[in-house]
């Protein structure tokens, strides 16, 4: 008899232990979902950079939590901007601030939203008395509204530099001069555009864009290898399922460093628009300063879009837009 209890209370004890480390599994499994669709997008705060004119630059990026699901949001109640006078509450804003300010609503933000982590994706330039004022990104996708808070507040905090971009990029924190960071932001212009462009679907359109940079932080010694796949619309890292889904820094497609063989690239993507665009060549790195990239981009449906060209020196990125109406 006192066998068979031993042997019941292990066949317990094990019972509980199997019951435990399923649970633990499954959390796990539960923790580790990758979700292609129908998850929220959250606007995120990078920092600032403080001008030479005293005005300051507030820095936005965001998450998309869906590994597959390209989501187009319109500027509107569901994707826009609020200045406010000292607002701390970073809950859902009411419909008629943002509609009765059309202008506040639309700070240049995408519209188009790729996979997971882009950072850095746009500035918004403020003048020197906004400290102690708010930037409210408000952003509604999938029946979720999130927001990021831009502040000038806690400086230190905040404040962004060519350490934080070059950390945040995968290339450390070198640079430095002493305790100056001496790399200066690459420009890029448009080359031969005034005003808006206009073509048709499957008629490719031609872009010419400028670049120019100060050659640091300079080329990798090592470059890093883009993985080969199959080309996808914007030629740009796997979405969802491909070699890094895992990692969100290898699924940063505003941010890809394309700088690393030569030290300046040009990146093109869809920044707002109804339809898929195809460029021929996303991604040109450029052999010299103020060399000029041409790239075509042809659509896939009419409406308006809006391409934008990142100049990338491997640490920071500028941008210029060109508005496409496809008719």
């Amino acid at each position: 008899m006192m066998i068979r209890s031993r042997y019941r209370r292990n066949n317990k004890l094990l019972a509980l232990l199997l019951a435990l480390s399923l649970t633990s599994i499954s959390g796990i499994a539960t923790a580790q979902i990758l979700h292609r669709f129908g998850q929220s997008i959250q606007p995120i705060f990078e920092g600032f950079e403080k001008n030479t004119d005293g005005s300051f630059t507030m820095w936005f990026g965001y998450l998309n939590r869906n590994y597959d699901e390209l989501p187009n949001v319109p500027i509107g109640a569901n994707n826009a901007f609020l200045a406010a006078d000292g607002v701390t509450d970073a809950g859902p804003v009411r419909e008629d601030l943002v509609l009765d300010d059309p202008g506040a609503a639309d700070r240049g933000q995408p519209t188009f939203f790729y996979p997971r982590r882009q950072q850095f994706v746009f500035g918004v330039q403020v003048p020197m008395d906004f400290v102690g004022k708010e930037l409210v990104w408000h952003l509604t996708h999938n029946g979720e509204t999130h927001t990021a808070v831009g502040t000038l507040e806690q400086g230190n905090i905040w404040s962004v530099d060519e350490g934080v971009w070059s950390a945040n990029r995968g290339r450390g924190v070198g640079g430095r001069t002493g305790l100056v960071y001496v790399n200066q932001p690459p420009t890029v212009r448009m080359v031969g555009v005034e005003g808006q462009l206009y073509t048709t679907v499957g008629r490719p359109v031609t872009l010419r864009t400028f670049a120019s940079d100060d050659g640091l932080p300079g080329a990798r010694e090592n470059p890093r290898r883009r993985p080969q796949q199959d080309p996808l619309p914007n030629d740009l890292p796997v979405v969802g399922g491909g070699l890094g889904r895992n990692s969100p820094k290898s699924q940063g497609i505003i941010n890809y460093t394309a700088a690393d063989e030569t030290g300046l690239a040009i990146t093109w993507i869809k920044y707002r628009g109804p339809g898929q665009v195809q460029f021929d060549s996303a991604v040109t790195s450029l052999v010299a300063s103020g060399e000029e990239a041409v790239v075509s981009a042809s659509f896939s449906q009419s409406g308006t879009y809006v391409l934008r060209a990142y100049a990338d020196d491997g640490a920071f990125t500028r941008s210029s837009d060109v508005t496409v109406v496809v008719q």
